[in-house]
């Protein structure tokens, strides 16, 4: 019984976590501020998923464009990286945090802050103080998902030309 009860409470603590609640009223990202109306960044498509290049504190990594991920996902691997690096420190760990997973299952996530998120250089879409799960293993993939995109007035996947298109509304 006492099993049971400590799985509903896990259950419970998760879904309050990752459920859709209510977004905060702010407006998208401001992408007035650039010259260009549309910010274009190029992909690769490898096994089938679009990846881009995105830097985390200054460190650039090959993110997954992952529109059906809630946030912004690493793995062990990532965050030794920057913290080998000078990029990541103490006041950064945030905790733990649960996610669900596309199997349906409820998984623990470490849960870290990224102080700045570069997409597309130094003209591109630059964000601070994004919250990132972080996988406990070595090599989940990573993920760049709404944490993000939803931060943006719209995006559109270009096939053709393979870029990735953030555009103002």
């Amino acid at each position: 019984m006492k099993n049971i009860l400590t799985i509903g409470m896990l259950i419970a603590t998760a879904t309050t976590l990752t459920s859709c609640g209510k977004k905060a009223e702010r407006p998208p990202y401001n992408l007035d501020k650039n010259q260009a109306t549309t910010i274009s960044i190029p992909y690769e498509e490898f096994g089938g998923v679009k990846v881009i290049p995105v830097k985390l504190n200054g460190i650039t990594m090959n993110m997954i464009y992952d529109t059906g991920c809630s946030g912004i996902h690493l793995s062990l691997n990532e965050v030794q990286t920057l913290v080998k690096n000078g990029k990541l420190d103490a006041t950064d760990d945030l905790g733990v945090s649960y996610s669900t997973i596309a199997d349906g299952s409820i998984v623990e996530n470490g849960a870290i802050n990224i102080k700045r998120i570069e997409i597309g250089g130094d003209d591109g879409i630059i964000l601070e103080n994004k919250t990132a799960s972080v996988s406990l293993n070595q090599v989940a993939p990573i993920l760049l998902g709404n944490a993000v995109l939803d931060e943006l007035a719209s995006v559109e996947v270009d096939n053709v030309a393979k870029t990735i298109n953030f555009n103002k509304k």
